[in-house]
């Protein structure tokens, strides 16, 4: 049964960088730190035979391994015919063993086991698990954290990664990155103090799991009773549904004791209800009180731009109705409010063109050239240069606009309209610092297009105004290259 809620797509606008970084940092120590431990479990169980630890303690494992698991005679045939190293690697990691080990009389009167068995755990406690991981029955603060990063196999971190990004990405972006990050820690602990107060084994435990549940737990709480949809499989049939989140609670939970209480394998079931009730609790209880933040209009899936939207549409019904002399200020106040949005600086050039308004065209110009360049400008700067050809446009004939428009037709490869906005800054009283490397670009611009006319124009300017400039010794070089 796989019952998921599906209620936000993943928006990159606002990417889940927490998400991705918890998502690498898994990645990396199971790639780069988890990878090494075939090497050091070979060692420890080197030192463990080395140490002549087995002919010593086979009977004695043997006897309270077979009387701990309850095996058969045939199974503790099986179990005594094991290969040395295997069995080796079997009783290093039998904790419960070790444990009553070391309060073996025998052992304690026997210095020289005693070191030899010191010597095969250092080199055990190095493996991932051990060093990392955590055990109920010998707690620790590096294992409580450090088992939340650690992975068994493969398939166990693939799974894992999976949940993380389904569930972080919408949290992150509803809880905020830090109180998303503190509550994600916080659920991994909580698993395993769980754990660790029901049911303190012997035994390592490795996994993001119970710190994934909690993710599920505050999925729920953030959305209470609101109905949300989710993504169903039990078996042949899936599909979609929609109901209150809070419904599917003690589903998930119920999932969980059932597991716990019947299931015969290998998970933590546990860490995962610790996770999921220390999750669901840190934000329900909170979102009751009012004392936490959530993004609500991401929650309700609004439009992060409607306020903009609104205000353009009613700037159109201005310009629709001709109402120019109230679209004008009214387009101030939304350059003010809203800068270097493109679709407004749009609507409003042509208001500023017709009603000549100084002010208007200052403020649209100005935002626009802070503007990254973009596919969608294109329309907008070619309009621009072409009006500016116009002798009432005094404002877009002025040399800074010129120059801005040159500089950014040189980029889009605009030839003949950059030739033209050149012509205006090489006629100014003052010339821009720019203009003769701006004239050289221009002038293989215009050789790309053949345009010999052109570049003999630019050639005399900068022979005349910049005679000792290095662009007009390249562009003479560029010249005799063209003549060739």
């Amino acid at each position: 049964m796989l019952i998921l809620p599906a209620e936000h797509p993943l928006d990159w606008k606002k990417p889940p960088v927490i998400t991705l970084l918890l998502i690498l940092l898994n990645v990396l120590i199971y790639f780069g730190y988890q990878s090494g431990d075939s090497e050091r479990e070979a060692t420890a169980v080197k030192t463990y035979l080395d140490g002549g630890l087995l002919n010593r303690e086979r009977s004695l494992f043997l006897e309270a391994f077979s009387a701990r698991h309850r095996l058969d005679l045939n199974q503790q045939k099986a179990l005594d015919a094991m290969r040395r190293p295997k069995l080796a690697e079997l009783i290093l990691g039998d904790l419960q063993f070790e444990n009553n080990l070391h309060h073996n009389p025998a052992y304690q009167a026997d210095p020289a086991w005693q070191a030899a068995r010191q010597k095969a755990e250092a080199a055990r406690d190095k493996l991932s698990n051990m060093r990392f991981g955590f055990i109920p029955a010998k707690f620790s603060v590096q294992g409580l954290f450090g088992a939340m990063f650690l992975h068994a196999d493969f398939g166990h971190l693939a799974g894992n990664m999976l949940f993380l990004f389904i569930f972080g990405f919408a949290l992150e972006i509803a809880l905020g990155r830090w109180v998303y990050l503190g509550l994600y820690l916080l659920s991994g602990v909580a698993s395993h103090l769980l754990w660790w107060i029901m049911d303190p084994v012997w035994v390592t435990g490795i996994g993001a799991s119970g710190a994934i549940s909690g993710l599920m737990g505050m999925y729920l709480g953030i959305y209470g009773l609101r109905r949300i949809n989710f993504f169903y499989w039990l078996g042949p049939l899936f599909g979609y549904f929609r109901a209150p989140a809070l419904w599917i609670l003690p589903v998930w939970m119920g999932k969980e004791l059932y597991g716990l209480l019947l299931a015969d394998d290998h998970v933590n079931y546990y860490a995962h209800l610790g996770g999921m009730g220390a999750g669901f609790l840190a934000v329900w209880l909170p979102r009751l009180g009012g004392t936490l933040k959530v993004d609500e209009a991401y929650l309700h899936k609004e439009d992060p731009d409607a306020p903009f939207k609104r205000e353009l549409a009613g700037l159109d019904q201005l310009i629709g109705r001709f109402a120019l002399d109230q679209a004008a200020p009214r387009g101030l106040d939304l350059l003010n409010r809203y800068p270097g949005r493109l679709l407004l600086l749009e609507r409003l050039y042509p208001v500023a063109k017709s009603r000549q308004d100084n002010a208007l065209m200052s403020a649209l110009l100005k935002q626009f050239f802070l503007l990254p360049e973009q596919p969608a400008g294109l329309p907008l700067l070619l309009r621009l240069a072409d009006d500016s050809r116009d002798p009432q446009q005094r404002m877009l004939q002025h040399p800074a606009v010129q120059l801005h428009l040159l500089q950014r037709l040189l980029r889009v490869t605009e030839g003949p309209r950059a030739l033209a906005a050149w012509r205006k800054l090489s006629q100014a009283k003052a010339h821009p610092t720019q203009l003769p490397a701006l004239t050289l670009q221009l002038a293989k611009l215009l050789g790309q297009r053949g345009d010999l006319q052109g570049i003999a124009e630019l050639s005399r300017f900068l022979h005349g105004t910049y005679p000792q400039a290095e662009q007009t010794q390249q562009l003479s070089l560029y010249r005799q290259h063209l003549a060739r």
